[in-house]
């Protein structure tokens, strides 16, 4: 699942470079690290869905909401950081974090979709 991700930033990236050329800088750095918030939250649930999978369901489903939980409050406090003291453009900042969450949100959820059917089918 990783490597598919990884091959989803390698598309996003000369998205990103194009813009970067396109948008005043304090809407680019927005832009970017909207983008790069939502990949490390997304690439760490795949992680932890690739490194417990194979464990017993009752340790994968309290290490994955565990996460989750973690995810959420690590995410919600770097937003916080990041809006409170640097002087991104907000709007650019908020909208690219929410697009690429939700992008990056629906591809683990396809990528997780297909690990199910693989390991119902294999039974």
């Amino acid at each position: 699942m990783l490597k598919k991700l990884f091959k989803l930033d390698l598309f996003l990236l000369p998205v990103l470079a194009a813009l970067f050329f396109a948008l005043p800088f304090f809407q680019w750095i927005g832009l970017g690290s909207g983008v790069l918030l939502s990949a490390v939250s997304i690439h760490v649930s795949a992680w932890v869905l690739e490194a417990f999978w194979e464990r017993e369901w009752n340790v994968f489903n309290k290490v994955f909401f565990f996460s989750l939980i973690g995810r959420f409050f690590i995410v919600v406090t770097v937003l916080g950081i990041l809006l409170a003291t640097t002087k991104i453009d907000e709007i650019y900042f908020t909208v690219s974090f929410i697009i690429s969450y939700l992008c990056y949100s629906i591809t683990e959820m396809i990528f997780f979709t297909k690990i199910l059917e693989k390991k119902s089918s294999t039974k």
